[in-house]
């Protein structure tokens, strides 16, 4: 029952999560950030424990690095790219 739970109170808290897909978009934004923006190291580390937290299904985790990352968009020169990943950072919401 507690393992039910648990299920539950993660599925509440993440309902707009489509793993796959969301997974596939954060893993080509890393891959455009990590090529373009050697000064965003701070960006990046926060976008990649999102993507651990997100592939953990621990949501509060998660939403908590997406929030740290948008506070640390202002690295990003590329205004395309921060485009994107601010995008995909609100969707998240």
């Amino acid at each position: 029952m507690e393992g039910r739970l648990q299920e539950t109170t993660a599925e509440a808290l993440m309902p707009k999560v489509d793993t796959s897909k969301d997974l596939a978009e954060l893993d080509k934004l890393l891959e455009e950030l990590t090529e373009a923006e050697s000064q965003c190291e701070l960006l990046q580390e926060h976008l990649e424990g999102a993507r651990t937290y997100l592939l953990g299904a621990m949501p509060i985790e998660y939403g908590l690095s997406l929030k740290m990352a948008d506070e640390s968009l202002n690295c990003v020169s590329n205004r395309s790219l921060r485009a994107r990943i601010e995008h995909f950072i609100q969707s998240q919401e």
